[in-house]
Order: C-alpha cells, then sequence, then structure tokens
C-alpha cells in the first residue's frame, strides 16, 4: 500500500472567548441571587435597578427596532419588521385609534 501524506489545511476556527461567556455567566447567577435575596427579605422587584445587559458583539442590531439577533434569526427578521405597521412613521394629527 502507498499511503500519501496530505498537507495539513489550516482551518480558523471561530475566536473561542469562553472567559469572557463564564464571567457573563457569572455575573448573571449573582444578579439573581441579590434578587432573590432581597425579595425574600420581603422587598419589591420594582425598587432595584436593572441588571446589566448581556454584551453579545456578534448579534446584529434591526434598524426597525432595535432589537438585537443572531445572524440567521436577523436575516428572518429584519425583512419582516420593515414591514410591520408599527414601525411606519405616522401622520401628525391623524390618530390610528380614531
Amino acid at each position: 500500500m502507498n499511503k500519501q501524506r496530505h498537507a495539513a489545511v489550516e482551518v480558523k476556527s471561530p475566536e473561542n472567548n469562553w472567559r469572557k461567556t463564564h464571567q457573563e455567566l457569572i455575573n448573571t447567577i449573582r444578579a439573581a441571587r441579590q434578587i432573590q435575596i432581597y425579595v425574600n427579605k420581603g422587598g419589591d422587584i420594582r425598587d432595584l435597578p436593572q441588571p446589566p445587559p448581556s454584551e453579545n458583539s456578534d448579534y446584529i442590531q434591526c434598524p426597525h427596532c432595535l432589537r438585537r439577533f443572531n445572524e440567521a434569526a436577523a436575516n428572518r427578521h429584519i425583512p419582516k419588521c420593515a414591514d410591520y405597521e408599527y414601525n411606519k412613521p405616522k401622520k401628525p394629527g391623524n390618530p390610528k385609534w380614531r
């Protein structure tokens, strides 16, 4: 048998930022624990500030509703969101509910 060696092909793997993801998870768990402690002591959850939003740099922001989606969901959402009636500018002095 004649064995041929194949040249190693460089394949770029997506950047692995597990430390950042792990730290976000830890921060989310800590915030949830603090909220639970506050509620168990009889506090009202509406008195607490909102937790910081998670950072997803690979998400795409919709130009119409400003929500953020991963690439596949953004490709589905953005064309539909452009056609939604609530995203269109309203004529001044002509309320829709009349």
